[in-house]
Order: C-alpha cells, then sequence, then structure tokens
C-alpha cells in the first residue's frame, strides 16, 4: 500500500513544486551541467565576475543559462537518479531534506518516465529573479510564471512551498 501512497504525495509535491533535496555525492552531473549552463552568459548578478566576450552569442542577462538550468534541473528530477538538488535554492532546500528528494526523483522517474522540458518561455527576467513557464507533456506538471533564482551565478529552482506557488 505505501506504493499507492507515495504516487499522489510525488504528484502533490510535483505539482507545487515543492522539491528540493540530494545529496552531494549524487549532484556531480547535474552540478557540472548547471556549472557549464552558467558560464559565460551570467553577467547581472552584482558578485559575478565579468563573462567572457564572444560565447559565439551576445550577452542575454542570463536568458540562455536560465532555460538551461531549467532544462537541466527537470531532466534531473525525472531522472530517477535523485540527482538536482544543487539546482534547488538555498531557501527552498530548507524546505526538504536531499533524502527526501531522491526519493522523490526515484517516484516521480518511476512513475512518469524521464521526462524533459518540451515547452519553455522566460516570462520575466530582472537581475537574479525570474518567471519561467514550462512543461514535460503531462498536464499536472506544466509550470506557469514559476521563480527562479540566481545563486552564485547559476538559476536555481524557487518555487518552494513558502513562495506561495
Amino acid at each position: 500500500m505505501r506504493h499507492y501512497r507515495l504516487v499522489p504525495a510525488a504528484a502533490a509535491l510535483l505539482a507545487t513544486a515543492s522539491l528540493t533535496a540530494c545529496s552531494a555525492d549524487s549532484t556531480t552531473d547535474a552540478t557540472t551541467d548547471a556549472t557549464k549552463a552558467g558560464s559565460g552568459s551570467v553577467s547581472a548578478s552584482p558578485s559575478a565576475s565579468k563573462a567572457p566576450a564572444g560565447d559565439n552569442a551576445p550577452a542575454d542577462d542570463g536568458k540562455a543559462a536560465l532555460e538551461k538550468s531549467v532544462r537541466a534541473y527537470t531532466a534531473a528530477l525525472f531522472g530517477g537518479a535523485g540527482r538536482g538538488y544543487e539546482l534547488v535554492s538555498k531557501r527552498c532546500q530548507a524546505d526538504q531534506t536531499a533524502t527526501e528528494f531522491v526519493e522523490l526523483s526515484k517516484q516521480a522517474h518511476h512513475e512518469f518516465g524521464a521526462l524533459t522540458v518540451k515547452t519553455l518561455k522566460v516570462d520575466q527576467l530582472s537581475g537574479d529573479l525570474a518567471r519561467v513557464s514550462y512543461g514535460v507533456g503531462v498536464p499536472q506538471f506544466e509550470r506557469e510564471a514559476q521563480p527562479w533564482t540566481r545563486e552564485g551565478g547559476t538559476w536555481k529552482w524557487d518555487a518552494c512551498q513558502g513562495s506561495g506557488q
């Protein structure tokens, strides 16, 4: 019966986007992806160093890096390996443990497979704050104007319960 209790719980957590956690040992690949996503295109953060000129595209105030982080976080969440916690804001990490995130990721993968972003639109982007609408092709996981924040030069999911999402 526990399996049946986890499905609604996982769906509810995913639907309200209160996902946050994973161990440091299992986050290496997603961290590398996030670091690559953030390099060269983040220049709006006051604490970030200057972005190198000429990365095949003009500076976009972090939009490309934001999109890469959204895609990396979503792929990690539904990947089933428990990766992605490093793409969760520090504020939201306070709401959920790494172990809870790993279990949720495994359950989401088991129930829905390895989902990836199918649609993505940056609704607002101002400094280190953004709102993004995106979907994975499953109606209950379509997000509208979901909050993201840039911390340490990397865009992070910031739609935990405390944000009203």
